[in-house]
């Protein structure tokens, strides 16, 4: 009996030290089942980690651009989930009054960020190269753009923007009202902390702390997000709100088996010569679709999709979507079942 009190009190202690880098062995067949809850109107973003069975939740209110803080990184993204609409009207200085037509403005092309996570497939793109360089002073000045604030109305929703410049660890930019022609300079600062760092313009423009938890504590985000259907022909249909998974962009990547492999037999060899994705929506959304024929036009699962999910820890789990209600049959309840495979 002493031994065995003896051999508890060394498991305890050895299982308290596991930090979340450790490797802890799954028992074979050990699954985890998990739900959250996005909220009445989708207004929730839920961060998740595999190894804790833990997630984080964020408002998806609360910023309208991401700018990347990797140090090399140079991306900037809308956020789609909330609408935030951008337009590139070129057109280089603040005064001009074409900058300040929303007739003209209107009429320019919008740009959407896909969401695969790229910075060439994003609203803003590759921004560096949107810029005129003056042929007599040889003085460069960069392009502008006009941001578009669902939230508001009239001519207060929208914001003239020029991205100045960025190195490892800030961004420059100049933000005005359609009818300023002057403004500060606003430094955007990197946080490595964090895939970005986060801007709203709601109270006269501000960084928004911890719009993110750590990039290394959490592995996917459950969220609205926008995305653009085509049909066979270039036409393509309106950009669409979709609720579904965008992965970390920090490490993580995914393989998806499409309804060929039985979920209960997929084991660690599975994973052997699987091409992954690092898109951000590797996940995504169609592990649902709507069921017409219910005649309540309810969303059905498709649990025989299973993904293979190669955590920010390099563990590797495989996961399948059950259900998005909850018993009481309402939606916005994403429930999916996993289990780590190696």
């Amino acid at each position: 009996m002493k031994n065995l009190v003896l051999v508890l009190l060394i498991f305890v202690s050895l299982t308290a030290c596991f930090k979340k880098e450790d490797a802890i062995d799954l028992p074979s067949g050990n699954t985890i089942i998990t739900s959250c809850f996005l909220g009445n109107n989708y207004e929730k973003q839920m961060y998740f980690d595999l190894s804790t069975n833990t997630f984080q939740e964020h408002q998806l209110a609360d910023w309208d651009l991401s700018f990347q803080s990797t140090k090399f990184g140079f991306g900037i993204f809308r956020n789609s989930g909330y609408n935030i609409n951008v337009r590139k009207i070129n057109i280089f200085n603040l005064d001009e009054p074409k900058a300040n037509d929303t007739n003209y403005i209107l009429q320019q092309k919008l740009f959407n960020d896909d969401p695969n996570g790229k910075i060439e497939s994003s609203a803003f793109g590759d921004w560096r190269n949107y810029f005129i360089k003056h042929q007599t002073t040889g003085v460069v000045t960069t392009g502008i753009y006009v941001i578009e604030l669902s939230y508001l109305s009239g001519m207060d929703r929208f914001r003239k923007m020029q991205i100045l410049g960025y190195n490892d660890s800030v961004y420059a930019i100049r933000i005005t009202k359609l009818n300023e022609t002057n403004a500060p300079l606003i430094e955007i600062r990197k946080d490595y902390n964090q895939n970005f760092t986060y801007y709203s313009f709601k109270n006269n423009g501000s960084i928004i702390q911890n719009a993110e938890p750590n990039k290394n504590s959490w592995d996917f985000l459950i969220t609205q997000y926008r995305y653009t259907f085509y049909k066979n022909t270039p036409a393509e249909l309106p950009n669409y709100p979709v609720r579904g998974v965008l992965n970390n962009p920090n490490n993580i990547e995914v393989y998806r088996d499409s309804a060929v492999t039985e979920f209960d037999s997929i084991s660690s060899n599975f994973i052997q010569n699987r091409l992954f994705s690092k898109n951000r929506d590797a996940i995504g959304f169609d592990w649902k679709d709507i069921d017409y024929s219910s005649g309540a036009n309810l969303y059905k699962v498709n649990s025989k999709i299973t993904y293979i999910v190669k955590d920010t820890d390099g563990y590797y789990y495989k996961l399948r979507f059950l259900d998005f209600y909850n018993d009481n049959r309402q939606k916005g309840y994403p429930k999916f079942e996993y289990i780590r495979i190696k």
